[in-house]
C-alpha cells in the first residue's frame, strides 16, 4: 500500500489534487483556506524535499494529499487512501478509457440522427439552439470522442452535461457566447477538418470555462483540444480560455481578468507544421503559434509564462494521448515555464491592519542575520578603497554557498549570488577564487570581469543582456560593485535613478532578490573615528545611500598601518531587525578569519606615539621574567615605552626589527 501512495503522490501531486476538486486557486504559498470562511490570506501549500504539504494556520488543519481529502471530502483515513488512488489512477474504474472501433466524429450518421431539426450551415435563423445540438450529441458520441481524443469517457461526460459539446448539422460542435454568456451560435468541425460558424456571420470569440478571478491562474489555449487534454488530465475547472485558432490571440484582451498569472501551452508549430504554412510577419515567416504567443503577450497587462509540451508531440492534447502526459507530467511544465511576460505592477496597493497581521512572508524570505540580507530588499557595503569591500561581496558569496556564517551573521539557507562587477580583472578574480574551494560554489556563484564599456545601465542592450543573465541564473542576491561605477554624479536625483535602473533588471514580486550596493566612505575629518550608527554618515555620496537601503554595514581598517591586514566591521543601519555588535576580521585565505584579542580600546581612541622609537633594550626588558603571549608583550611594551599600540604590534612581529632576537613558541614569544 505504501508503494501504492508513493506513486499517487507522484502522479497527483497535492496541487494537481487540488486543481482536480476545484480547488486551484488555494494552491499557493499563501491563499485563503478552502476549509473555513477565510477572510484573509491563512493557508500555505509548499514542496518540501519533493513531497507536497499544506497548512491552515487558523487551525483547519495540516499534512498530506491524503490529510487533505480526509478534510475536504470528511473522509476517514482508510477511505481518503481509496479515494486518492481512485483520483490518481491506481485502480481500474478510475482510468478505463471507452475503447471502441476508431471512426470520425462526425462519419455515417443517419439522416434522423444527424441533420433533424437543425438549419445547414447556409441557413440562418433568428434565435440559434444551442441546446438541440447539445441534445443531440448522444452516448455514442461521447464514446467517438473519448477514443478519439484520448480522454477519460468521464470528462467527456462533464463537458456534455455542462453544454461545452454538442452536434451542428452531424459535425462536433462547440458554444460560442457573447458578452453576456448567452449561445448565440456553434464552432463547427466540418467533415473535412475545416472550421466554420454558424449560424453565418457570427463572430469569434474565445471559449471560456469556469471562473475567470483576478489575481488567479489563467490557462489560454490555442485550440478546445488541448485546453479540454489538460482539464482531463489534471481536474482543473476554472481559468480555462480557448482562442479557437492561432490568428485570434488578441481576443484574450477580452476576457483575462486583472492581475492574473497566464500560463499559455503553444503547439509546437516550428516543428510539426509545414513551412509553407507560416504566416509572414513584418516580412519575416514564423510558425503560427509563436504569433499566436506574442499575440497574447501584447493583449494583456499581466504575467505570461509559456508552458512547454515535449517537441516530439505536436500539442499538448498528442502529449497526454500518445505520450501518457501524467498530472505531475503538467504540473512540471508549469513550474519549469518561461516567463514571457512580467505582470505590470500597481502604482499603490492598500492593505487592511487584519491584513497586515496576517501577512505570511514566503519560505526563505531571509537570507542572512536578523533581517540583515533579505529578498526584495536593498543593502550597502561601505568602505575606503582597499580596504576589502569586494572580497567581502565575495565571502558573501561562499557563506551563501556553503550556509556558513558572514561576518558573525548566521546564514540561513544556501542561496545564490551574482557579482555584476567592474574592477578586478581576471587575472585578480583568478587569483582570489583559487584560494576557495571552488566546486561547492560552482551553482551557487557568478561574478563578471569587467564589461568592456562598463556597468553601462544607460544602454537598452545591457539592460536586456543582465536580465536575461538573472533570468537564466535567478539568483537571491544580486551585487553591484562599485556604485561609482554607475551613478557618476553625487547628487540625489541621479543616485535615485541609479536604484531604479538597478531594480529594472529584476524580476518582481517573491523572486525579486536582495540587492547589494558596493560604494565607498568619504575621507574623514582629521583625528575623527566613527563607530556606530554615525558611520552612515560616512559613506560618499547623496543622502540617498543611506535612506534607501534596509541594512547598510562598513568596512574600517583596523589601523593606518600598510601590513595591517585587520578589518573591523559594523552594522550601522538595520531597518527590519537588530543591528548586532560590531566584530573585527583579518583578511586571509580569500576571506576573513576572526580576530579574538582585538584592542577595541585603541581603536575608538588612537593616538600618537609618545615616543617615536621602541629599542632593543625596551624588547630584552620584557622578558626578564620568561616567556610571555604576544598580547601579554605587547601590552608591556605598550605600558614601558607609551608607544602607541600599533607600533608595539609591529616590533613583535615574526618580521619585525626584532625578529632575529625573538623566539616564537606557538601562541608565546621569548627574547633569545
Amino acid at each position: 500500500m505504501s508503494d501504492d501512495i508513493a506513486s499517487a503522490k507522484q502522479r497527483l501531486p497535492l496541487p494537481a489534487l487540488m486543481h482536480r476538486l476545484g480547488l486551484g486557486a488555494h494552491a499557493k504559498k499563501s491563499a485563503k483556506c478552502p476549509f473555513h470562511d477565510d477572510k484573509h490570506n491563512s493557508f500555505s501549500a509548499w514542496q518540501n524535499n519533493g513531497a507536497w504539504f499544506f497548512k491552515c494556520h487558523a487551525g483547519c488543519g495540516e499534512g498530506d494529499e491524503i490529510n487533505f481529502l480526509e478534510l475536504q471530502e470528511n473522509l476517514s483515513r482508510r477511505d481518503a487512501t481509496k479515494r486518492f488512488l481512485n483520483l490518481a489512477g491506481l485502480n481500474d474504474v478510475a482510468t478505463t478509457r471507452v475503447e471502441i472501433p476508431p471512426m470520425s466524429i462526425c462519419g455515417n450518421h443517419s439522416e434522423n440522427e444527424s441533420r433533424a431539426s437543425f438549419p445547414s450551415r447556409n441557413e440562418s435563423r433568428t434565435t440559434f439552439d444551442w441546446q438541440k445540438c447539445v441534445e443531440k450529441f448522444s452516448a455514442k458520441h461521447l464514446e467517438r470522442l473519448s477514443k478519439w481524443r484520448g480522454y477519460l469517457g468521464e470528462f467527456c461526460s462533464w463537458l456534455h452535461e455542462r453544454g461545452l459539446v454538442g452536434l451542428y448539422d452531424g459535425c462536433i460542435a462547440f458554444p460560442v457566447h457573447d458578452a453576456q454568456g448567452n449561445v448565440v451560435a456553434a464552432h463547427v468541425r466540418a467533415k473535412d477538418g475545416s472550421w466554420y460558424y454558424a449560424p453565418k456571420g457570427a463572430k469569434t470569440r474565445p471559449l471560456v470555462i469556469g471562473e475567470l478571478l483576478p489575481g488567479e491562474t489563467v490557462h489560454v489555449f490555442e485550440s478546445q483540444w488541448d485546453g479540454f487534454a489538460l482539464m482531463a488530465v489534471s481536474g482543473e475547472r476554472d481559468g480555462i480560455i480557448i482562442t479557437r485558432g492561432a490568428s485570434n490571440g488578441a481576443l484574450v484582451a477580452e476576457v483575462i481578468p486583472k492581475q492574473a498569472t497566464v500560463y499559455v501551452w503553444p503547439q509546437n508549430d516550428r516543428q510539426h507544421k509545414p513551412e509553407e504554412k507560416w504566416p509572414i510577419v513584418n516580412g519575416i515567416k514564423i510558425p503560427p503559434s509563436e504569433n499566436w504567443t506574442k499575440d497574447v503577450c501584447a493583449n494583456t497587462k499581466c504575467a505570461v509564462k509559456s508552458a512547454k509540451t515535449p517537441t516530439r508531440f505536436a500539442d499538448l492534447n498528442a502529449w497526454t494521448k500518445d505520450g501518457g502526459a501524467t498530472a505531475k507530467d503538467l504540473l512540471d511544465a508549469m513550474q519549469s515555464a518561461e516567463t514571457l511576460r512580467e505582470p505590470e505592477r500597481p502604482l499603490i496597493e492598500f492593505r487592511s491592519p487584519l491584513q497586515l497581521k496576517n501577512f505570511i512572508p514566503p519560505p526563505g524570505l531571509v537570507l542572512a542575520g536578523h533581517f540583515h540580507i533579505v529578498k526584495g530588499s536593498v543593502f550597502v557595503i561601505g568602505g575606503a578603497p582597499g580596504v576589502g569591500k569586494s572580497r567581502a561581496a565575495v565571502a558573501l558569496a561562499v557563506a551563501g554557498a556553503t550556509q556558513s556564517d558572514w561576518f558573525g551573521l548566521k546564514v540561513h539557507r544556501r542561496f545564490k549570488v551574482l557579482i555584476c562587477q567592474s574592477e578586478n580583472g581576471e587575472f585578480r578574480l583568478a587569483r582570489e577564487f583559487a584560494e576557495l574551494d571552488c566546486e561547492t560554489l560552482e551553482n551557487f556563484v557568478r561574478v563578471c570581469p569587467p564589461p568592456p564599456y562598463g556597468l553601462c545601465f544607460g544602454r537598452d542592450g545591457f539592460r536586456e543582456q543582465l536580465a536575461a543573465a538573472i533570468a537564466d541564473f535567478q539568483p537571491d542576491v544580486v551585487v553591484y560593485d562599485p556604485l561609482n561605477a554607475i551613478a557618476r554624479e553625487q547628487d540625489s536625483a541621479e543616485y535615485l535613478t541609479t536604484f531604479d535602473a538597478l531594480k529594472s533588471v529584476f524580476p518582481f514580486g517573491d523572486d525579486a532578490p536582495s540587492l547589494g550596493v558596493v560604494c565607498h566612505t568619504r575621507k574623514p575629518k582629521p583625528d575623527e573615528r566613527a563607530s556606530g550608527r554615525a558611520l552612515l554618515n560616512m559613506l560618499a555620496g547623496s543622502y540617498v545611500l543611506g535612506s534607501v537601503p534596509r541594512t547598510a554595514f562598513v568596512m574600517q581598517a583596523a589601523s593606518d598601518d600598510t601590513t595591517d591586514n585587520r578589518i573591523v566591521w559594523t552594522c550601522c543601519k538595520n531597518n527590519d531587525g537588530d543591528l548586532g555588535t560590531r566584530s573585527a576580521w583579518e583578511r586571509r585565505n580569500g576571506l576573513f578569519a576572526a580576530v579574538t584579542d582585538f584592542d577595541w580600546d585603541t581603536f575608538d581612541a588612537p593616538e600618537k606615539d609618545k615616543r617615536e622609537l621602541i629599542t632593543e633594550t625596551d624588547v630584552r626588558g620584557l622578558f626578564g621574567n620568561g616567556a610571555l603571549t604576544i598580547t601579554e608583550a605587547k601590552k608591556q611594551l605598550h605600558s614601558n615605552t607609551g608607544a602607541h599600540p600599533v607600533t608595539c604590534y609591529r616590533a613583535l612581529k615574526p618580521d619585525g626589527r626584532f625578529a632575529k632576537h625573538l623566539r616564537f613558541e606557538g601562541e608565546r614569544i621569548n627574547w633569545k
